[in-house]
């Protein structure tokens, strides 16, 4: 099994604390968050190293002789803080069946986030992470044209991603059908829409976004049952898909009275 590498102390402290981990954490330098992960390691478990901070580079993913980052790596000098957790064996993540999460939603205030080819980790990352801060119900993604949990997605998430149930399905089309079946007002996220501040995002709310280039493709604007924006006043066009999707997460679970 390939081994994956974790840095940054939130990612670390999150992960310890998931069940059915297994692996090693290495250490090349000790602080006061350094040494609080370890006795959390310790009480798990977890075997702990310590290694020179030019191993602890070489683990991270630093190319010495090309003075860059390798593909796909989290780490790098002065990225690690000191501390990475290798894991041989991942823990739990919330996977979810679609079509058992929706049996089981059936109050009121349920909020979806439906996320249509999605393919940044780190956009990915980052509104997990909203995500699991306003409590969301259920994120949905595509089985192609996806991001996949990966290192970099659970390090931007700070840990998150491990705690938001996430429903992978084969059509999103099929998908925002079936949440109106299930009595989900879906919304789609767009320019051309309704202000967030002027529309009812109470009740069994459904929202989704389109990828980071392209935005809602042309049949899933068509399937959503309204289209809404967020009112902005500067001199770009749009907000990062992250930014938007956090911010009408937000409006949406404070409409619900879920911030109260």
């Amino acid at each position: 099994m390939e081994k994956r590498c974790y840095t940054g102390y939130h990612t670390i402290e999150e992960l310890l604390k998931q069940k059915g981990i297994s692996g090693t954490l290495a250490v090349s330098k000790e602080n006061r968050k350094v040494l609080s992960l370890i006795q959390l390691a310790e009480r798990k478990g977890v075997k702990v190293i310590r290694i020179s901070e030019n191993e602890m580079d070489r683990i991270c993913g630093w190319n010495v002789r090309t003075g860059a980052y390798s593909a796909g790596s989290s780490g790098g000098p002065k990225k690690h803080r000191e501390i990475a957790l290798i894991l041989s064996k991942m823990p739990q993540k919330k996977s979810a069946d679609f079509n058992d999460a929706l049996n089981k939603l059936t109050k009121n205030a349920a909020l979806i986030l439906v996320l249509d080819e999605i393919t940044d980790p780190q956009n990915f990352g980052a509104i997990l992470r909203s995500a699991d801060q306003l409590s969301v119900d259920l994120v949905v993604v595509s089985s192609r044209k996806s991001a996949e949990t990966n290192e970099t997605v659970v390090k931007v998430s700070s840990g998150a991603a491990v705690y938001v149930p996430v429903a992978v399905v084969s059509n999103i089309v099929q998908a925002i059908e079936k949440l109106k079946k299930y009595g989900f007002w879906v919304y789609g996220a767009d320019m051309s829409g309704i202000s967030i501040l002027k529309t009812n995002l109470k009740g069994k709310t459904a929202v989704v976004m389109g990828s980071e280039g392209k935005g809602l493709r042309r049949l899933i604007r068509e399937r959503c049952d309204a289209l809404i924006s967020i009112p902005s006043f500067g001199h770009v066009d749009s907000f990062n898909v992250s930014v938007a999707a956090g911010i009408i997460m937000y409006e949406t679970r404070r409409q619900q009275g879920i911030l109260d």
